[in-house]
């Protein structure tokens, strides 16, 4: 808890494990090299990115880091990434402090104008303080706005994470750090049924469970779709910039076009059908 000494234990090093890949880009992503110049005192606007997997996350932070008015919102409650932290502190593993770090990285990830940022899937905070909402939205209480990060299409959400879930490759960020003949660049993941239904119920749970905190604790949010992203990119990163007090005018890089992708998957269909889901109406 941000107010508390808690005492929390952190991952051990994934380096452990065959993600090597992904252990490079978290020490990237929490390396000095992404800091704003050190501040003496702490932030004094604070937002947090209420997120599910696949649902533009990455996508929307990094906008936000790009303009250079809103920190730098990354994903610092989840254990690898505080592994990481630990890794860049010289430690391997241990009695874990949030408080001292989340002083920490709000002094390195501040922008300029006070702003600091973090994105969460609500996994993190289970992962921290199990289904204790209290203790959650005790943490919580520190950040002045929400920014509920949704998709409407569940299944094409649930596919796009079974996919991550088998090729452990979670953003295009991924592809710079792993090495020519890492073997999960062949990996070309089989339509499973009971994983993207695994997928589909895990996505369902986060979101209920982030609108349920949010609603019950009475926290402010706003909700943002990744279809209305990827449909005016550019307009909604401007209309989330000012939901945030910012002006997008000011903005060190403003955000502009990003082409997407459409969700055409043939694995979506797929399992519309065996569900008997049927096809998406067309959109009007």
């Amino acid at each position: 808890m941000a107010r508390e000494q808690g005492r929390l234990m952190a991952t051990r090093n994934p380096g452990q494990n065959r993600n090597v890949g992904n252990v490079r880009k978290i020490d990237f992503l929490m390396s000095p090299e992404r800091d704003f110049p050190r501040r003496s005192q702490p932030a004094t606007y604070r937002y947090a990115l209420c997120s599910t997997p696949r649902c533009g996350s990455n996508m929307v932070g990094d906008m936000l880091f790009d303009t250079g008015l809103a920190g730098n919102p990354q994903e610092y409650l989840n254990t690898r990434y505080m592994a990481g932290y630990n890794r860049s502190m010289g430690r391997d593993g241990g009695p874990f402090d949030l408080t001292a770090y989340q002083g920490d990285m709000e002094s390195r990830r501040t922008s300029p104008n006070g702003v600091f940022g973090i994105k969460i899937h609500f996994e993190h905070m289970e992962s921290l303080w199990k289904q204790q909402f209290a203790e959650m939205a005790k943490y919580l209480s520190i950040y002045n706005q929400f920014v509920l990060l949704t998709r409407r299409d569940k299944i094409a959400q649930a596919v796009s994470l079974h996919k991550a879930r088998e090729t452990q490759i979670w953003a295009s960020i991924d592809y710079k750090f792993l090495e020519p003949d890492d073997p999960r660049l062949k990996i070309k993941p089989a339509f499973s049924a009971h994983k993207i239904a695994r997928c589909l119920s895990d996505l369902i749970v986060q979101e209920e469970s982030w609108r349920a905190l949010l609603d019950n604790f009475k926290l402010p949010y706003v909700v943002l779709a990744y279809e209305d992203l990827v449909a005016d990119f550019a307009g909604e990163s401007r209309k989330l910039l000012r939901v945030l007090g910012l002006d997008p005018d000011k903005a060190k890089q403003a955000p502009g076009i990003r082409k997407q992708g459409v969700d055409n998957d043939p694995m979506i269909a797929q399992f519309r059908e065996l569900i008997g889901a049927g096809p998406l109406p067309a959109a009007t």
